[in-house]
């Protein structure tokens, strides 16, 4: 209780904003203060936890290791204190509540998992629905029918409220030996091999194929396939290319049967986050879901960006 006699609650508040958006300016903006304070808030935060939070690397802000610690306690504190302060609150214990959860396949097959049995942890009672993301799911969640996404945001979603996570970056993945693996990756030759695609989950092609087509290409997509386990095991078999998120890429390859390029096109940055409808807002079970949801999947997605 000393230590809680040092810090303004609201410092937490600024505290998750900056951990979330990793800028001054864009956490001053989520809790409406002015820059100049958020960075005052920020330089007090620094003394508390004796940890600069914030870093620049290569002219990027950074979270350091004991901010990534921080960050999923953080949420679940700020929860509780929520709950705390509203009568007639959302109990999960005793929640029965039903839900459904759209995100792209990674995230369904290969994060959620330990996510949802967290969920089931606090609230045993609760109902959960998970589906892929793809080109309905938008039309579903203005419907009501969609209580959360978790997928790349796109200008389409603008008018949504949502929680970010990890940033990701897209790379080129080949199999040993291909006749690439030795050479610098050019639009000339990246072009000149067929590729691969995953249809399902969230569009992964429209960016590559745009950028490719602003400079007058195209590449030969003779493959399409709804899994990445199954993409792995024929681009392994053949000299189709696969290009996917830095961080799927991670979490996928093991050992030493592919190789990893970076794309000989610049494209744009992919923003991770988990998205809703602003009628939920203020629905506190709603509130309780994205939060937790969010604090579980920020400490499993890791950052794929890649250096320029």
């Amino acid at each position: 209780m000393i230590n809680l006699q040092r810090i303004n609650l609201n410092l937490l508040l600024s505290l998750q904003y900056l951990l979330q958006e990793q800028q001054v300016t864009a956490a001053a903006q989520r809790q409406f203060i002015t820059q100049s304070a958020m960075s005052k808030n920020l330089a007090k935060l620094r003394e508390i936890f004796a940890d600069p939070l914030l870093i620049k690397i290569d002219n990027k802000s950074q979270l350091t290791e004991k901010a990534k610690q921080l960050k999923p306690v953080l949420a679940q504190i700020l929860n509780n204190i929520d709950g705390l302060l509203v009568t007639g609150g959302f109990d999960p214990v005793q929640s029965q509540r039903e839900f459904t959860i759209a995100s792209t396949d990674y995230v369904t097959d290969y994060i959620l998992p330990v996510a949802v049995a967290h969920l089931y942890q606090q609230a045993p009672n609760i109902k959960l629905n998970l589906t892929y993301w793809d080109k309905f799911t938008l039309a579903a969640m203005e419907r009501g029918e969609i209580d959360l996404g978790a997928t790349i945001i796109r200008p389409e979603h603008k008018h949504l409220s949502y929680l970010p996570l990890e940033q990701d970056s897209y790379v080129c993945i080949m199999r040993q030996g291909h006749p690439l693996e030795q050479v610098p990756l050019t639009l000339s030759n990246y072009t000149q091999y067929p590729h691969g695609i995953i249809t399902s989950g969230a569009d992964k092609s429209s960016d590559i194929d745009v950028a490719l087509s602003a400079q007058g290409l195209f590449r030969d997509v003779a493959l399409r396939i709804p899994s990445y386990s199954s993409a792995f095991s024929i681009i392994a078999k053949t000299d189709h290319l696969l290009t996917i998120p830095n961080s799927i890429a991670d979490k996928l390859i093991i050992g030493e049967q592919f190789t990893r390029k970076k794309l000989p096109i610049k494209l744009p940055i992919l923003q991770a986050a988990i998205i809703w409808h602003p009628r939920f807002d203020h629905d506190l079970a709603h509130k309780w879901l994205r939060d937790e949801l969010h604090a579980q999947l920020s400490s499993n997605i890791p950052n794929g960006t890649t250096e320029e």
